[in-house]
């Protein structure tokens, strides 16, 4: 841990380890709200329930602690009953999004870049490989309900895209290959690339996903992380999505630094 640093810039904007810090507090503060909203119990270590206000008074470690061991305690199976109208609501407007072709419309993009020292690209790849498993997805990035599956085998993924609106039950699988209706160019000096369209459980496509470009540098690792999605959908999802990569991929390899 003691060589490791990362430079995160969202956009081509530098953000600072405090902003991103505030930024997942905020948004852990945004999902405990809704569960409460949802009927799901918070409480503190005595047992006794959390008000809406007893909320906006925690700290923010306490917050981010609550939300992830909440997270935990529900699972992806009972997250799922809980938020099925919301995800029955996210995916009509996803459908929507989706009425014209994808080639007729284009996609908008975000780009999260990390320039990152004291990790190896076999770090990124065993952190890739795990970042799915126990507890991991609600300690990196509040606004993740859910995983299930692996990149390569096919993901179960309930989350909200770009901090924006609410979450969607999607599935996808990785592959090497950009998706040609992106308009995403290929960084051909990364020798890496993981890359995903996502579908609503019932298969519909809705030309949403990440693409995840990595390559090694002195002492390092530089990475490229793109999201798409239609133009039929609000920009604010894919501008909103530059923070939820900052936060996905940033804290996975901070956790890494932090255990070698």
């Amino acid at each position: 841990m003691s060589n490791f640093k990362m430079a995160i810039t969202l956009d081509d904007k530098a953000y600072s380890s405090d902003q991103l810090q505030r930024l997942k507090y905020e948004r852990a503060l945004h999902v405990l709200h809704e569960f409460k909203e949802l009927g799901v119990k918070l409480t503190d270590a005595n047992g006794r329930d959390y008000s809406s206000a007893d909320l906006n008074w925690l700290e923010p470690d306490q917050a981010l602690n609550l939300l992830e061991k909440t997270h935990t305690r529900l699972g992806a199976d009972q997250t799922y009953d809980l938020m099925k109208p919301l995800f029955d609501d996210s995916e009509r407007r996803w459908k929507q999004f989706n009425q014209r072709p994808i080639e007729e419309q284009g996609c908008w993009l975000g780009v999260t870049k990390f320039d990152i020292q004291g990790l190896t690209l076999a770090d990124f790849q065993a952190a890739m490989a795990t970042a799915q498993d126990g507890e991991t997805p609600y300690q990196i990035m509040p606004e993740h309900y859910g995983v299930k599956g692996t990149i390569q085998s096919g993901q179960t993924i309930m989350e909200a895209f770009g901090c924006f609106g609410e979450p969607t039950m999607t599935k996808g699988v990785a592959t090497p290959e950009i998706p040609s209706f992106t308009g995403a160019q290929r960084h051909t000096d990364y020798p890496v690339c993981v890359a995903g369209a996502l579908q609503l459980a019932d298969g519909f496509d809705i030309h949403v996903g990440a693409i995840h470009e990595v390559k090694p540098v002195a002492g390092g690792l530089k990475i490229v992380s793109t999201f798409f999605c239609p133009k039929d959908a609000p920009k604010a999802i894919a501008d909103g999505h530059t923070i939820h990569f900052a936060l996905e991929v940033g804290e996975m390899l901070k956790l890494l630094a932090e255990s070698k």
